[in-house]
């Protein structure tokens, strides 16, 4: 379980959650705070990436 916490596929997630995270700040009006939702972003796509892999990884052949 502990290797698929930095899995490829959970850090492919993170980098695409960090990508986005830093097109909403990039292209966001100057009033809005866009760290904490990177943040989330950041979380969602490491959580997305953990859950596909262990999906794959685990299921019966």
């Amino acid at each position: 379980m502990l290797e698929a916490l930095i899995s490829p596929t959970s850090c492919v997630g993170a980098a695409t959650g960090l990508l986005v995270g830093l097109a909403a700040h990039w292209f966001a009006p100057a009033d809005i705070d866009t760290v904490q939702l990177g943040a989330w972003l950041v979380g969602i796509g490491w959580a997305a990436g953990l859950a596909w892999d262990l999906m794959h990884t685990h299921r019966p052949k």
